[in-house]
């Protein structure tokens, strides 16, 4: 039994196939600060193919040179994909697509009095004689036209139905319904899909934009309408708030409506991280799907459900998509997270030990500090082993003079004290425990980082030893101390390294 059985679909009458046209391209490049080579563009058109989406839109080809060569260079690649170039109703932009040799044109124009009256100064009969026009001349020359009026969910009902049977007549193949400033709501885009569905008797594609965060849910609810096509983007970039996320959208048709597709779905995240590269948008670390929390888990519960049964806290199977299951540690995390993590490297400690951990870790937690598998594998390492050197006491003072600092560690019996001078605190702790560290084994130290968080100091200490080298880190609320004893957990290493090279 899976968890589908619960739901109750069999009301919904649902497409027999959703075909999925990725405007990655063109509205995704639209993104604000977002800028693509014609070379760019290329590579993710070809990724999009491997991602086997059935319509490209590349780009809008009269707005420049450079875009004009962009979508000319996808079109002439020999893709499986259907390539789509975006027009408005002019002659004009048809022959520069045209030129582009693409198979599809995308052409729209607004419909709304809004956009009639302020942006175009157009009359609606206007914009219904231009659009007809448009498409007459685009199926002339050979093209496969979608047509969408822009601004339809704010376009009187009655003109938008007007609007899509004059282009239909004109001989459009399909005809889009854009909700071009996210302000449809998912039951009313369900109606006004619906509506549109009992217009046209061709196909119906949808395209959604997320200014109220909406867009995912609109666009499913346009398909449960009756929407044989979907706009996309990858990651959901877009104006604005972004666009319906192909991720997304792709996931619930999959799992929740099973609804085919032609895509490929283990290739999403390798396009999605090479969408994120070329246009600098960073994947928030909880998007679905693409996101590096999407199939983490910390918490105790979690984790243990999803090691006796990953069903249990994963709706979404992580491998469907090409990704993997990951297991953090931090201070919600139990004994079984722990021991996954220890089993991974070939480790196995007694249940106590790995309790001591776990105990120490929620300290860490509690302070601030962020938890890495390192850190656990070290902890682990260190039950295993006595240690060999201690700090013993770390002593700070400060006049009017300057600062100094006491330094005291231990090892193997021997008690080093130093003492160093300086302007600041951290000058002076360095200092001192450079002397230490050169009593004691001859270390130096190579360089020091210290980074704030949460009022907690995290170091990073680098130490060498002839032609070794060690760095490690350690956190404490006393940024000297956590010098200390990062550089102290550096030496033991040079030291293990010594004892393993004499044998």
């Amino acid at each position: 039994m899976t968890w589908k059985q619960f739901f109750w679909e069999d009301s919904i009458s649902l497409p027999s196939r959703i075909k999925i046209l990725d405007t990655t391209l063109r509205d995704g490049e639209q993104t604000p600060g977002v800028a693509l080579t014609p070379k760019m563009k290329l590579e993710i058109a070809r990724a999009l193919d491997e991602l086997r989406v059935d319509v490209i839109e590349a780009g809008y080809p009269i707005v420049s040179s450079g875009e004009e060569e962009a979508v000319k260079a996808i079109a002439s690649e020999g893709l499986n994909a259907k390539i789509c170039a975006l027009s408005r109703i002019d002659q004009m932009d048809i022959d520069v697509a045209i030129r582009c040799d693409v198979d599809w044109i995308h052409i729209f124009v607004a419909t709304s009095d809004i956009h009639l009256k302020h942006k175009l100064k157009m009359s609606r009969e206007e914009v219904l004689r231009k659009s007809v026009e448009a498409v007459e001349y685009a199926k002339a020359h050979g093209l496969t036209v979608q047509v969408s009026a822009e601004d339809a969910t704010r376009t009187d009902p009655k003109f938008l139905s007007k609007f899509y049977r004059a282009v239909v007549d004109a001989g459009s193949d399909s005809i889009d319904i854009p909700d071009t400033v996210g302000v449809m709501t998912p039951e009313r885009f369900f109606k006004l899909v619906s509506k549109i569905k009992e217009v046209v008797k061709v196909p119906v594609a949808v395209h959604c934009h997320n200014d109220f965060g909406l867009a995912t849910a609109n666009t499913i609810a346009g398909v449960l309408a009756g929407a044989e096509m979907v706009h996309v983007t990858v990651n959901g970039i877009g104006e604005r708030a972004g666009n319906a996320s192909l991720e997304e959208v792709a996931a619930i048709l999959k799992l929740l409506y099973h609804i085919p597709m032609n895509l490929d779905l283990k290739k999403i995240f390798k396009v999605s991280r090479l969408v994120e590269k070329y246009t600098g948008i960073q994947i928030q670390k909880n998007k679905a799907i693409v996101g590096d929390n999407a199939f983490t888990h910390e918490s105790g519960i979690h984790v243990h459900g999803i090691l006796c049964k990953p069903e249990t806290y994963e709706p979404i199977p992580p491998e469907l998509f090409g990704r993997e299951r990951r297991v953090v540690i931090g201070k919600h995390s139990g004994s079984h997270a722990i021991a996954e993590i220890l089993k991974k490297h070939g480790l196995t400690l007694a249940s106590n030990e790995i309790s001591e951990i776990l105990r120490e870790i929620k300290e860490r937690g509690d302070r601030g500090e962020v938890i890495s598998e390192d850190l656990i594998v070290e902890l682990a390492l260190k039950k295993r082993r006595k240690k060999i050197i201690e700090l013993k006491e770390i002593l700070l003072t400060s006049s009017i003079d300057g600062c100094a600092c006491l330094v005291s560690v231990k090892s193997n019996g021997r008690e080093i004290t130093t003492i160093s001078y300086s302007q600041s605190p951290m000058d002076a702790g360095v200092k001192a425990l450079g002397k230490s560290l050169k009593e004691l084994i001859d270390a130096k130290i190579e360089d020091v980082r210290i980074v704030n968080r949460n009022f907690i100091s995290e170091a990073e200490v680098t130490l060498s030893l002839g032609e070794s080298r060690a760095r490690e880190y350690a956190a404490d609320e006393d940024p000297v101390k956590a010098v200390a004893l990062a550089a102290l957990s550096a030496a033991e290493k040079l030291l293990r390294r010594v004892e393993i090279c004499r044998g």
